[in-house]
C-alpha cells in the first residue's frame, strides 16, 4: 500500500514523533523510508553558487545535517527498513514536495509544527499539505 514514505526531519520534538510513525508505516507496509532534512542555506549557498546543488549544503553546516541523517539512517536500518537520506538545499515544505514527486511517494508524514500540545499547524505541514501529490500524515 504505501510502498514509498518520504518524511521531513529536524531534531524537534513533532519531526521525531512523524519519524518514527513513518518509520513503523514503512516497515509495516515492507515499504523504503525516504528521509528529507532541508537545509536553509540562504547567505552560504550564494558563496559558492559552482558547486553542483548537491555539494552546496556542505556550506550550510552538513555537520548537524549530516549526524542527523546518519542518527535516523541507523535507527530505520535497525528496525529493518531501507531508508534513503535527502539533504535538500531549500526550504522545509519544497524539500519535502521535491522530494516526495521524484521518489513517487505513497505517503508524506510531518510534524504538525507545535510542540507545546497546541492542534494548529504551522506553516510546513500546511505548505506540504497543499502541494504534495499524495496523502499527507500529519503527526
Amino acid at each position: 500500500m504505501f510502498e514509498t514514505v518520504v518524511v521531513g526531519a529536524t531534531d524537534s520534538e513533532g519531526a521525531t514523533r512523524a519519524f518514527r510513525r513513518a518509520l513503523a508505516v514503512a516497515r509495516t507496509t515492507g515499504g523504503t523510508l525516504h528521509v528529507v532534512t532541508a537545509i536553509n542555506g540562504k547567505g552560504e549557498a550564494e558563496s559558492a553558487p559552482w558547486l553542483p546543488e548537491e555539494f552546496r549544503y556542505t556550506d550550510a553546516g552538513a555537520g548537524a545535517t549530516d549526524w542527523l541523517l546518519t542518527q535516523l539512517a541507523k535507527e530505520a536500518a535497525e528496525a529493518e527498513v531501507q531508508v534513503t537520506t535527502h539533504p535538500v538545499l531549500d526550504d522545509p515544505a519544497r524539500a519535502i514536495t521535491r522530494v516526495a514527486t521524484e521518489e513517487g511517494a505513497d505517503l508524506v508524514v510531518v510534524g504538525s509544527g507545535s510542540d507545546h500540545g497546541a492542534r494548529a499547524l504551522s506553516p510546513v505541514p500546511k505548505a506540504v499539505m497543499d502541494h504534495a501529490a499524495c496523502p499527507v500524515l500529519v503527526v
